[in-house]
């Protein structure tokens, strides 16, 4: 006897209005679930880089090579992204596969917490941590790739854009509060039980969050039998997919040109404290509270492209400019300008390439071709992140003086990263959504419709 069809996921329908009254409260209650379980997963990724890392491998004696590779190692580990998604296929569900990725990532840093303490040679400890991080960051990408498609079958496909602006917008609240008591902390606390502590409070917090999968809806999916050959050639094969992977490995490379330099840049250079990056963080965060939701509720209007568009523009020209003019100037007050224009590039950004995965991607075997959109973007972050560091050397060559203050190489690296975001449109033009707006009509409402009811976002 034939088994019966499996029903429709969630994610299959365009609002929560078309779901049965069972299914829709089961829906909302994995969407407020996944905001708690968000808020406590990026306190442990705040964590366990950005500023606290970057200080963290400075303490230990790291070169500038080291710096960028501590930020591009994360990137390379999405290489675990493939076999993610054949598990996933194979089994059918996602939950405990997930919390097992979860679980091993967020372990892995009790050992970096207790590397002061392991007896070597100083010169090992940076090489060393560099590994911790390639290991939890490749048990992590598992992880994001099957939490990525999962959600992509629960979320209804008309409110993913302003759940998941809403989404982000709260979680970096949250994020807020946990850097500005991280960086007091570092501030005030002694290298390197600071770094410990915080990392080991990371790691209970995350494990938290990793216990709140257990209680969200999984949707039952279909077995389907993959072959290894097909996780990496089936989403090149189609189309639209296709163009989508070129737009995506061109930003991630583009932008892991500068990324590993920018808290570097802000903790040597600018000599920032580490409770003013985190008011950085924190004025990003605070911001992106409402450009997240507002750009999200801009995407589900007219789609994501022109939104995207918008985004990396604007993130390759008014980032680098801010820092670079901090930097000319002497007044940290660009740094904080800098983080509204974070929240505005990213809040657009981050739910408009998210949902546009999503899209791009066909319902059926939806998780191997989100797998390779993570193996993708990491092997080409990882090349930008790696290639940033011996770029920055020679960039030193070129370091100069301008409006009495020094053009440093810095400066250069920003400037390079800056321009190459800018042209990033150029590669969406070819990426296919169903009734997207143009870029152009977009700007268009929105220079027109500022005050009128045909603002997209009203």
């Amino acid at each position: 006897m034939a088994a019966a069809p499996l029903p429709p996921p969630p994610g299959s329908f365009a609002r929560l209005t078309d779901l049965d009254l069972g299914t829709r409260q089961q829906v909302r209650r994995t969407m407020r679930l996944s905001v708690l379980e968000g808020s406590l997963t990026q306190t442990f990724l705040n964590w366990t880089s950005g500023s606290v890392l970057i200080g963290f491998m400075l303490h230990l004696g790291a070169s500038p090579a080291e710096i960028a590779l501590v930020g591009a190692v994360p990137l390379l580990s999405q290489v675990a992204s493939p076999g993610a998604a054949y598990l996933a296929a194979a089994l059918g569900r996602r939950k405990l596969l997930t919390v097992a990725m979860a679980l091993i990532s967020r372990l892995t840093w009790l050992f970096a917490a207790s590397l002061p303490l392991v007896p070597m040679p100083d010169t090992w400890r940076p090489s060393v941590l560099i590994l911790v991080v390639l290991t939890s960051s490749f048990f992590l990408a598992a992880n994001g790739t099957l939490w990525t498609a999962w959600m992509g079958d629960v979320i209804p496909e008309r409110e993913r854009g302003r759940y998941f602006g809403l989404r982000a917008g709260i979680v970096g609240v949250i994020a807020m509060v946990a850097n500005l008591a991280a960086g007091a902390f570092l501030d005030r606390v002694g290298a390197p039980f600071s770094f410990q502590a915080v990392l080991v409070a990371s790691v209970v917090i995350a494990l938290a969050g990793v216990g709140i999968y257990l209680l969200q809806l999984d949707p039952p999916t279909e077995h389907v039998r993959v072959r290894w050959g097909q996780l990496l050639t089936l989403p090149w094969r189609d189309a639209g997919f296709r163009n989508f992977l070129r737009f995506a490995l061109y930003w991630q490379f583009v932008v892991l040109l500068a990324a590993p330099f920018v808290f570097p840049y802000f903790l040597d250079e600018l000599r920032l404290t580490f409770t003013q990056v985190a008011i950085w963080s924190s004025i990003a965060a605070l911001t992106a509270l409402a450009t997240t939701y507002m750009w999200g509720r801009v995407a589900d209007r007219t789609g994501n492209k022109g939104v995207l568009a918008i985004g990396t523009f604007l993130a390759g020209l008014l980032l680098p400019s801010s820092w670079i003019a901090a930097g000319i100037t002497g007044d940290v007050g660009w740094i904080w300008l800098s983080a509204v224009f974070d929240a505005i590039a990213w809040g657009a950004i981050g739910p408009a390439i998210f949902n546009l995965a999503l899209v791009s991607a066909p319902r059926a075997n939806r998780v191997v071709f989100i797998a390779m959109y993570s193996l993708g973007t990491g092997v080409a972050g990882f090349v930008g992140g790696v290639l940033s560091g011996p770029l920055l050397v020679f960039l030193r060559n070129f370091e100069t003086q301008a409006f009495g203050a020094t053009w440093s190489a810095y400066h250069w690296l920003f400037v390079i990263s800056g321009v190459l975001r800018m042209l990033a449109w150029v590669w969406l033009r070819s990426v296919p959504e169903v009734e997207a707006w143009r870029t152009r009509d977009l700007l268009r409402s929105m220079r027109t419709g500022w005050k009128g009811m045909g603002f997209p976002w009203r």
